[in-house]
């Protein structure tokens, strides 16, 4: 049945690229009958939103109030899918031409059409983004965006002669240079407005001097625009390698690597290797490509691109592949096979009729497009396969991938390898829905952008085609940078873990505390998979790769910090040693009963203190006498001692964690902070792809609705991370309760979300759902750290009815009402931070509106 759905599914995919044919021409007037729209009343508005955005909004509304006599009026009332309706709002709207696209403009409703007394009311409101050089077309204004100023002009054709009762040009923040003609008011909430004179038309033009900022960020297409933007991803590709060669490095001289330690060290240094050539074939062939177009004829390298973006592919699949080594050799004969059909389209287009550079053009055969359509597919499929290959290995070296079950009693557990048997039916399955994802995309952004073109042409049909058949030719090239976008740094963070894993596993016991090395692996995890990328100002993101070090640098101060300042950190009273040297994994059990012994004792005090008479004064003696005891000690060496002055057994518990060594403590927290933060996964997915016009921007790019399912793998990935970190150095965080514990490591998250917000300030830019990234990791540890707690006495579990009893217990009836009143107020925060701090969202992303999506910078 599923391969039945499949081959429906790719059979209607394909239907759409070859099968589709132009519909025949038929004859029709395309004279907009201009002199009837003398009695017309027209007003028209266009307002520049550039208050706290990094790029401009522009939004136009129009209102024409549509005379009967006009021929085509009645044509208004018809559906939105009738030749007559398109036919009149294009002359209303556009020109007599029968065929154009408007890829830069957007609509969030449909025309507004009211019959009325004599005629129809049509009210339309559209909008556009300033985001790149050259003209834009929104409504009845064309919007010239020049390199330092912009200009603002009304061409209206068919409404030339029409009474125009209002015209307003709201600039925003923009510096108006010169406005023809004379503008009857101008103020600062109406911006300028003309209200017609008698035989005065509605020409109109106005010049403007926008921000710096906005100036800035509307300059993408700019070759030093473009250049410097990606400076910033191949920063933190490079430091990743050298950090990674570092940290390989320190370990070889730190000692005698063990068996364990070698491979993930091999493996660290080979990725650093990988992580440059990955750098610069999935942002330096962009850079390439966009300056040979700049220098040289750009049909042909934008050609080309798109060519070479299928060997360009096939070379990462088969570099990530060759890493992971997979071992079977059923998936060494995939990989072959799906290598082959884009080696051949590419290395020998013209056989299958496409042009020399594997494009199609207008004239291309249906083999041609079938051609293609399969070694895209099969290309893309690969790549996901080398992904998979690659993770599957590191997830097994990290302990992430369970092992087969022992198959005789005698017989040890076996590795378990990857399997053709699974591996297929999903890598074809995410293939298919990927693919089936872009192609409704590119039909959808066809029929906002063509919306008012005559579609009983025979140009549409044929336009159409070409446009579809162009978003399968740029398929590749996009696909590889949505992709390896997002798997490189889960990659790299696999690394790093299974080195820190061989660390932890290295000597049996395993280590309680990590030590310098392990610090300076989790420093370099922690931008990996826990940090944010930002440092993007004005649409550029070339201040990007300091935000890895800005990640790196804010754990590091917090160790830093904290280093001796933990419960475990405080001497005993007599010998002057620290806690922890007197707290070994054997003794455990011995704390733990005297921790139970501690609270009841507290509890029957507490009970003594509602209301007993004097004449109990001496249980209470006898209580505080057995308290006293329990804070009695020994030293490693079986010296007599007693704990720190003011920390108490239940202090002492809670600082160990519930397991013996530092991996242990991290993996535990992990995946408690991988379920706790389900809830604020979807919360931020849905802030970031569904809420306000971010749902614009996730419908109209080619891999946004994809992208919903890896943003919730992202966030769920950056919970366990912190996670893993906040457990791994539980040890040395000071604080008494998880709650406080935290505090630290949720600050080294905040501070590099502190200074983008501050770079977001000096350029007058949004601050986009910052506050919410950081309440929401600092809800989502404090959740986990109390869990963390309640599991240190997990052995007490049955004999209270709930967990929310033990709770009470552990963190006694005071604390525990301030942590609620705490988690209450990260709660109230949380809702309220991001109510006043997240705005509508921005444009959709780079080349999600133009067909192929892959032109670069003119």
């Amino acid at each position: 049945m599923l391969r039945y759905r499949v081959g429906v599914i790719v059979v209607l995919l394909l239907g759409t690229l070859c099968v589709s044919k132009p519909a025949p021409a038929i004859a029709a007037d395309y004279v907009c009958r201009s002199e009837s729209l003398s009695e017309a009343s027209v007003s028209a508005s266009v307002e520049l939103n550039d208050r706290r955005r990094t790029q401009t909004k522009v939004l136009s509304r129009l209102t024409v109030h549509v005379p009967a006599e006009w021929p085509y009026a009645t044509g208004l009332l018809l559906g939105k899918d009738s030749e007559e309706y398109r036919r009149a709002m294009r002359c209303l709207l556009r020109s007599e031409e029968s065929q154009a696209q408007w890829w830069g403009e957007w609509r969030s409703s449909h025309p507004v059409i009211t019959s009325e007394k004599g005629g129809v009311r049509v009210q339309v409101d559209t909008y556009g983004w300033a985001e790149r050089q050259g003209m834009l077309y929104v409504g009845p204004w064309d919007i010239d965006i020049g390199k330092d100023h912009w200009k603002v002009s009304l061409n209206p054709p068919a409404l030339a002669q029409a009474r125009w009762t209002s015209v307003t040009v709201k600039p925003g923040t923009s510096s108006i240079l010169s406005a023809t003609p004379r503008p009857s008011a101008n103020d600062d909430d109406s911006g300028l407005v003309w209200r017609q004179k008698p035989g005065q038309g509605p020409q109109l033009s106005v010049r403007l001097d926008p921000p710096w900022q906005r100036s800035w960020a509307a300059q993408q297409e700019r070759l030093r625009f473009y250049l410097t933007d990606g400076t910033g991803g191949l920063m933190w590709q490079w430091s990743t390698a050298a950090l990674l060669l570092l940290g390989a490095r320190r370990m070889r001289r730190s000692g005698p690597l063990s068996p364990g330690e070698v491979l993930p060290v091999r493996a660290a240094t080979w990725w650093a290797s990988i992580c440059i050539v990955l750098s610069l074939l999935h942002i330096g062939d962009n850079v390439f490509y966009t300056v040979m177009r700049r220098h040289v004829d750009e049909g042909t390298w934008a050609d080309r691109q798109a060519h070479h973006g299928l060997l360009i592919n096939l070379a990462l699949g088969w570099i990530l592949f060759t890493f992971g080594r997979p071992r079977r050799l059923t998936i060494w004969l995939a990989a072959v096979v799906l290598t082959l059909p884009g080696v051949v389209v590419a290395l020998s287009p013209r056989s299958f009729g496409l042009t020399a550079n594997a494009f199609l053009a207008a004239s291309s055969p249906d083999k041609a497009v079938l051609a293609l359509f399969t070694a895209t597919g099969c290309v893309f499929a690969f790549l996901l396969l080398g992904s998979v290959a690659a993770a599957w290995r590191l997830a097994r070296t990290v302990g992430l991938v369970s092992r087969h079950p022992v198959s005789s009693p005698a017989g040890p557990a076996g590795t378990r390898e990857l399997s053709l048997r699974w591996t297929a039916p999903l890598l074809m399955l995410a293939v298919v829905v990927i693919g089936m994802c872009a192609a409704s995309t590119s039909e959808r952004n066809w029929q906002r952008a063509s919306w008012l073109s005559a579609h009983a042409d025979a140009r549409y049909g044929i336009d159409h085609l070409q446009a579809l058949r162009q978003d399968l030719a740029w398929f590749a090239v996009n696909s590889q940078d949505w992709w390896i976008g997002f798997t490189w740094w889960t990659l790299s963070g696999l690394v790093v873990l299974a080195v820190l894993r061989a660390r932890a596993h290295r000597t049996a016991p395993a280590p309680q505390d990590p030590g310098p090395v392990d610090e300076f692996w989790m420093l370099l995890f922690f931008p990996l998979m826990v940090g944010l990328g930002l440092g993007v100002f004005v649409g550029n993101g070339t201040m990007g790769g300091l935000w890895f070090f800005l990640n790196l640098g804010s754990l590091a101060l917090v160790i830093a910090l904290c280093r001796g300042k933990g419960v475990l950190d405080q001497p005993l009273q007599r010998s002057g040693v620290n806690l922890r040297a007197a707290l070994a994994p054997s003794r455990r059990r011995d704390l733990l009963d005297r921790a139970r012994r501690f609270r009841e004792v507290h509890a029957k005090l507490r009970r003594l203190d509602q209301g007993q008479s004097d004449d109990e004064a001496h249980n209470r003696r006898s209580l505080e006498h057995e308290l006293r005891s329990l804070h009695r000690w020994r030293t490693s060496t079986g010296v007599a001692d007693r704990l720190p002055s003011d920390v108490s057994v239940v202090d002492a518990a809670l600082a160990l964690g519930p397991e013996d060594s530092w991996w242990a403590n991290g993996r535990r927290a992990a995946r408690i902070a991988a379920l706790v933060g389900l809830p604020a996964s979807a919360l931020l997915v849905w802030a970031e792809t569904i809420h306000g016009e971010f749902l614009t921007s996730t419908l109209n790019g080619q891999f946004g609705l994809p992208g919903i399912a890896l943003g919730v793998v992202y966030w769920e990935s950056t919970w366990a991370a912190a996670g893993f970190l906040l457990g791994a150095l539980w040890r040395q965080l000071p604080g008494r309760r998880g709650p406080v514990r935290i505090l630290p490591l949720a600050g080294a998250y905040a501070l590099p979300i502190g200074v983008d917000a501050f770079g977001n300030w000096l350029t007058y830019e949004e601050q986009t759902n910052l506050a919410l990234y950081a309440v929401s990791m600092l809800l989502v540890l404090t959740i986990t750290s109390i869990v963390f707690d309640l599991r240190v006495f997990r052995s007490e579990r049955r004999y209270w009815q709930s967990r929310l009893g033990l709770l009470l217990s552990v963190y006694q009836m005071r604390y525990f009402s301030l942590q609620i009143a705490y988690l209450l107020a990260q709660l109230v925060t949380l809702f309220t931070l991001w109510q006043f701090f997240t705005d509508g969202g921005g444009p959709p992303e780079r080349g999600s509106g133009d067909p192929g999506g892959g032109s670069g910078p003119s």
